[in-house]
């Protein structure tokens, strides 16, 4: 993924946070620094045990935001995505892919971005996690339209250009805010 990109995707999701975000992440704070603050009071009387509050500490710095916003998208933010029909037209050269986003979480999403992935077919399934590393063509669509909760909405992707004979594998995420 381009720089560019993962800077863009940070943006909108820190531009998009909701009261679920704040909680959640407001909650992981507290719970760090009270595990520090706990770790200094005991630093005195047990410090294998204050130390190893301080490591824990930090050892959860790292993924815990990533794992607090994993569980936001399967719950708060929880999305399905449905693959109405591929299609690869021989006459125009176009891969034409259609998709419906599901909205099955507990708030109105403000937006979604849809990644679509053209990646080799292949039996070996490390292959296939190599070929998914680095697909043939990948194309993002944002949709700044908003989806109520319990809503769906249709998407359509065009790939020009696209001439492949070979076999392949069309992968589709979604992401919403």
């Amino acid at each position: 993924m381009h720089p560019i990109q993962i800077k863009a995707r940070i943006a909108d999701y820190l531009h998009h946070l909701t009261n679920y975000d704040y909680i959640a992440y407001g909650w992981l704070l507290g719970v760090l620094v009270g595990f520090l603050l706990l770790a200094i009071a005991l630093a005195g009387r047990s410090p294998k045990t204050a130390l190893f509050m301080i490591f824990l500490v930090l050892l959860l710095m790292v993924p815990g935001p990533f794992l607090m916003k994993y569980a936001l998208d399967q719950t708060v933010r929880k999305t399905a995505l449905t693959d109405l029909n591929t299609t690869q037209l021989s006459y125009a050269k176009n891969l034409i892919v259609l998709g419906k986003i599901e909205n099955r979480g507990r708030i109105d999403m403000q937006g979604c971005r849809v990644f679509v992935d053209v990646v080799k077919q292949d039996l070996n399934k490390y292959k296939q996690f190599l070929y998914r590393l680095k697909p043939l063509r990948k194309q993002m669509l944002k949709i700044e339209k908003k989806l109520p909760k319990g809503g769906a909405m249709p998407y359509k992707i065009v790939f020009d250009n696209f001439d492949l004979k070979k076999k392949y594998n069309v992968i589709q995420s979604v992401e919403c805010f």
